[in-house]
């Protein structure tokens, strides 16, 4: 028997796991209309549902219906809650499409188990939400699906979280077609494909924060024309692939060289320029490679540090702006993410 676990921590917050809790809660709040109370609702399962076809989904889904006025969900699966292809199933999707009220969506995995959210599923729900500001997504963003169906998303996002970000970037991009002045903070582990420029082109005005793991970054023509005239960007992380041939450490350090010239703009009271390029940065990990590597056998061994080329360039412009620029480490997450990159790492991607 699965671990209960359901407490109402306030008149309008309910955590709930184990699936005879979910059904016990599911028939109190018809009670009065209990249920319209509810503001915050949290529902886990401690384990995978590994058979085809699961029940979970159409548990959670008459749980949903029942608090129509939630302004934040957390759902803590791993595996699927209908089936292998459909994680969440059409009852759950559309009863999550109705919560109209919701600013805060959050899924966190509990097990190894792959959980296939799919692009698909996000940019539905993101669209059907035009109050949410902050999303948090353990799984993995692949699968198919016409996207292009779908209306873009109109909320104003603040923070958003990608533990497995691998789908197609461009198609992405739609999800924060209304967060051009609201999105602060972006973050992400990614093994996508075509370019990530299409969805921080779109956020340019408002991002402070960008945090970025696994195989993308944005490319080095996009950091040094683009990227760098973000007026509030204040903080870099790009971990993850170790940029060998210097593209990106080079483009960040020609981009920070530009106002050494003299191109950066007074201020009213003709006192230090202001820059035009990354004129709020404070922050910058870049990609590169650490530690050392052997060659040689015998009296002919040697041991050499990597050569990041660029480096030096980009530390010496860093550090005439005041910027502290240091070498990334690649983002890792707990339990799905953390075990499941510890197999790609075996399968030599990268």
């Amino acid at each position: 028997m699965p671990k209960v676990d359901a407490t109402n921590t306030s008149e309008t917050t309910l955590r709930v796991s184990a699936q005879q809790e979910i059904k016990k809660y599911t028939t109190e709040l018809l009670i009065g209309d209990r249920g319209l109370e509810l503001q915050e609702l949290e529902v886990s399962f401690s384990t995978a549902d590994h058979n085809p076809e699961s029940k979970r989904g159409a548990m959670v889904a008459a749980l949903v219906k029942r608090t129509p006025n939630l302004k934040k969900l957390t759902l803590n699966f791993s595996g699927h809650l209908h089936t292998w292809g459909n994680c969440l199933g059409e009852a759950l999707t559309n009863a999550l499409c109705s919560l109209k009220q919701l600013e805060e969506f959050r899924h966190h995995a509990t097990t190894a188990a792959r959980t296939d959210f799919t692009l698909y599923s996000i940019m539905k729900l993101v669209s059907a939400w035009p109050n949410l500001r902050v999303l948090y997504i353990s799984g993995d963003t692949n699968g198919s699906g016409n996207t292009a169906e779908i209306p873009p998303a109109t909320c104003a996002l603040e923070s958003v979280t990608f533990e497995r970000c691998m789908s197609n970037f461009e198609e992405m991009a739609p999800m924060f077609a209304g967060s051009t002045r609201s999105l602060r903070s972006f973050e992400a582990w990614t093994m996508g494909y075509k370019e990530i420029d299409a969805i921080f082109e779109l956020v340019l005005p408002s991002i402070e924060s960008i945090r970025i793991g696994g195989c993308n970054h944005p490319t080095a023509a996009f950091i040094r024309d683009k990227l760098s005239t973000a007026p509030n960007l204040e903080s870099i992380h790009l971990g993850g692939d170790v940029d060998r041939a210097g593209t990106i450490r080079t483009a960040f350090a020609t981009a920070l060289r530009v106002d050494e010239d003299g191109d950066g703009v007074e201020d009213a009271n003709k006192q230090t320029p202001t820059p035009t390029r990354f004129p709020a940065l404070r922050r910058l990990a870049y990609p590169a490679e650490d530690g050392t590597y052997n060659t040689g056998r015998g009296r002919n061994a040697r041991t050499h540090e990597y050569d990041n080329v660029g480096e030096s360039a980009l530390l010496k412009a860093a550090n005439r702006r005041g910027i502290y620029a240091s070498r990334a480490h690649n983002i890792e997450y707990k339990v799905e993410g953390l075990q499941r990159r510890a197999v790609f790492a075996r399968r030599a991607y990268w």
